[in-house]
């Protein structure tokens, strides 16, 4: 396809009073009554949705009453809608979801990969599918398969009655009947590309419906399961009130307000994850999602300064958008 978008500069990083670094993108806004506001020219190109999927991927728990069927806990639920970084509280409870139904992580189909939290990775020389930061995804995936009588051993087929079954569900939330793109993930699921416009009315749709709250409970009261540590979702979600986010790679990051009923995704070209949380962090001012106190928290946690080796302040990151 023919690249025909126009990412706009949000964010330049400064040393000494000259711009170093620049940082373009594209923000999308999308308001309660479904009104949509962008910085960049879209041009509604297709992104591939990447992890930000997640909680819509989860999100066919509501149609066959996954919860009761296996008697899902939130933090269960919350585990299999994250990135996870790899840390005793993940594995643990994929472990026990597992074993809920008669499965052990030699069903899971993701490659086994270093876990994202780097203290973890030093404690091990061989690594466990279970260490994919993806595994939660494929635990409740392979759980509905059982449920619902479908094979558990091509379960990423894009054939498969459970990935025909997400993609009309992505298709419905975000209010596309447009055949999608399709690629693979990194962990080797299925996954497909829309534009970013559709991506945000999604996320809204999503965490502002009735039928999904058990989705939306449980990141809301769980978001270190969503994550882990030094995770942008994370750290959102635990510094605001009512706000979920999904990260997602290649620059994603969708965030939405349960507060107000709006969602905004960040798509960064280049991917820079300092950039977008940054960027994401001014959203939240801009948009006033978010009080002071929280945002001071996030930017103890992510600074806007740029230092020397040594400590000195050399620079700082400067945003270049207004929404």
């Amino acid at each position: 396809m023919q690249i025909n978008f126009h990412p706009q500069v949000l964010l330049t990083q400064t040393r000494n009073g000259l711009t170093e670094l620049e940082f373009s993108g594209f923000i999308v806004f999308c308001g309660k009554n479904k009104n949509i506001k962008t910085i960049g020219t879209t041009n509604r190109y297709p992104f591939f949705q990447r992890s930000c999927a997640k909680p819509m991927q989860a999100s066919l728990i509501a149609d066959f009453d996954t919860k009761n069927y296996y008697s899902l806990t939130p933090e269960e639920i919350a585990v299999c809608c994250g990135s996870h970084t790899g840390e005793p509280v993940h594995l643990e409870l994929l472990r026990r979801l597992l074993n809920k139904a008669g499965l052990s992580e030699n069903d899971l189909k993701c490659p086994a990969v270093p876990p994202l939290n780097k203290e973890e990775q030093k404690k091990f020389t061989d690594y466990s599918p279970l260490h994919n930061n993806c595994s939660g995804k494929h635990t409740l995936m392979l759980l509905l398969c059982k449920q619902n009588g479908w094979s558990t051993d091509n379960y990423l087929d894009f054939n498969h009655p459970l990935q025909k079954l997400v993609y009309n569900r992505i298709q419905e939330l975000c209010e596309t009947d447009s055949q999608l793109p399709a690629t693979r993930d990194g962990c080797g699921a299925p996954n497909w590309a829309l534009p970013l416009e559709e991506q945000t009315k999604g996320f809204l749709n999503l965490f502002c419906a009735e039928k999904y709250s058990i989705i939306k409970d449980a990141f809301l009261k769980h978001p270190y399961l969503i994550g882990g540590h030094d995770r942008q979702d994370t750290d959102i979600i635990t510094h605001t009130h009512g706000i979920c986010a999904k990260a997602g790679a290649g620059g994603l990051l969708s965030i939405c307000n349960l507060n107000t009923a709006e969602a905004v995704t960040i798509k960064l070209i280049d991917a820079d994850m300092k950039a977008r949380i940054l960027v994401a962090i001014e959203l939240l001012k801009q948009l006033n999602w978010a009080d002071k106190n929280s945002i001071n928290n996030l930017l103890n946690i992510y600074s806007n300064i740029v230092t020397a080796e040594n400590g000195e302040y050399v620079g700082r990151y400067e945003v270049q958008f207004q929404i």
